[in-house]
């Protein structure tokens, strides 16, 4: 009887461990099916892209036309930081048939865009401050959407790995950018791209994406309180914590690195998951509210320097905010466009400095004096012979808030005054 026991149990304990051993590889498998999935979800993505461009080549040349109707058919570049006014120009492009106008190409949205998310991402969705829009603005990427989301060609690497990379040829992201840009030629329209992730690799953009680049520049001040008064106001981190994300995440060219480690930011630990990263940028956002500042001073700082030293039009946004400086502006576009933008209703906020401002301040002259002897001692790409084979740099728009020219900002780097605008101080 003992024995019939016995021999049962072995049975029931066999059987068990049969079960859990079956339970353990029908695990291995889900997990094996969910990474083919994604695998074949990446494929399935790429595929798309490469027959599209397949379709869509980029229209040939017509013979005949001049070098002038050439220029005014490639594409515009707008390069800004954050809190800038890129919407409000980025718009008054969009807002004329003959410009097709991308909002911020670099944007981490794009990576899982849907045409739902495209419908419910507007202006009045959030408390932006932006103007009003005619439509969400990512519609014109809509018949660029990929099966499962996201945009052809886009890449994770995109909005903050390669923030800083100007010495690279990028051959993905190019190949994203152009891929754009032949999208609006098949359509007969003009390309056009509103960027808040492009000041750092204004360089880059010199080098290899030919067109009018535009440096839509903001006093430094402005720039923090706008970021700083919407994270205590709104709770909205996400301005105040995007430098943060930068250093975290960025790859940097060595005379960057040497830029960042000149302010004591090289160190910065290394991420590679934007997600991991956002939750340490919040996190040191709270603690550390001077390396949050330091951050923010530094990366803008350079940003603006370069952008600057590579476009073909420099623009301070308190200009518009001028009758002066619209006059400026008009007249510094004339003939490069077809077309008059309405720039009136343009009111950007001029801040004077607080004495709760001088921390941030100190931190801001003092990187924008190391960013502008960073960027005019370094051969960067763009200073080497470029395949469109232009000037680095064209024109330069000044108004009452004048931009610097280069024998400004090299005849002898001085820290601007409190109060003063970024463009009369750099």
């Amino acid at each position: 009887m003992t024995t019939r026991r016995s021999s049962r149990v072995w049975k029931k304990a066999a059987l068990a461990l049969r079960l859990a051993g079956l339970h353990v590889r029908s695990q291995r498998m889900k997990y094996k099916l969910r990474a083919l999935g994604r695998r074949q979800l990446t494929l399935t993505q790429e595929i798309a892209w490469l027959e599209t461009r397949r379709q869509t080549p980029t229209p040939p040349a017509r013979a005949g036309r001049t070098a002038l109707s050439d220029a005014r058919a490639d594409p515009i570049w707008i390069h800004a930081p954050w809190r800038a006014g890129s919407t409000y120009v980025w718009n008054k492009f969009r807002s004329h048939p003959r410009y097709l106008a991308f909002y911020e190409p670099f944007h981490e949205i794009l990576e899982t865009l849907t045409p739902a998310t495209i419908e419910t991402t507007t202006a009045t969705s959030w408390p932006s401050g932006h103007p009003r829009l005619a439509a969400p603005y990512y519609r014109e990427y809509e018949s660029l959407l990929v099966q499962g989301g996201g945009v052809r060609g886009f890449a994770h690497t995109f909005p903050y790995t390669y923030y800083f990379a100007n010495d690279e040829p990028l051959s993905r992201q190019q190949a994203y950018l152009n891929g754009l840009v032949a999208h609006a030629r098949a359509l007969g329209r003009r390309p056009v791209f509103g960027f808040c992730r492009s000041t750092g690799r204004a360089a880059w953009f010199a080098r290899y994406m030919p067109g009018t680049h535009i440096a839509l520049t903001r006093d430094g001040l402005g720039l923090w309180r706008s970021a700083f008064s919407r994270s205590r106001a709104l709770g909205d981190m996400y301005f105040i914590t995007r430098p943060l994300i930068i250093l975290l995440m960025s790859r940097r060219d060595p005379w960057i690195a040497d830029y960042l480690a000149s302010l004591d930011l090289d160190p910065v630990a290394r991420l590679c998951d934007l997600g991991r990263a956002e939750h340490e940028a919040e996190r040191l956002a709270t603690r550390d509210p001077a390396l949050t500042m330091r951050a923010f001073a530094a990366v803008f700082a350079l940003g603006t320097a370069l952008s600057q030293r590579h476009a073909d039009i420099v623009v301070p946004i308190e200009g518009l905010s001028t009758e002066a400086g619209r006059r400026a502006l008009t007249a510094s576009l004339a003939g490069r466009f077809d077309i008059a933008l309405d720039w009136s209703d343009c009111a950007i906020p001029i801040y004077q400095a607080r004495p709760d401002d001088k921390p941030f301040l100190a931190h801001w002259h003092e990187a924008l004096c190391r960013a502008e002897a960073c960027v005019s001692n370094v051969v960067t790409p763009a200073q080497r012979p470029a395949h469109n084979g232009r000037a680095a740099r064209q024109t330069v728009f000044k108004g009452e808030y004048g931009a610097p020219t280069p024998e400004d900002r090299t005849a002898g780097q001085r820290a601007p005054q409190a109060g003063h605008t970024l463009s009369k101080g750099a």
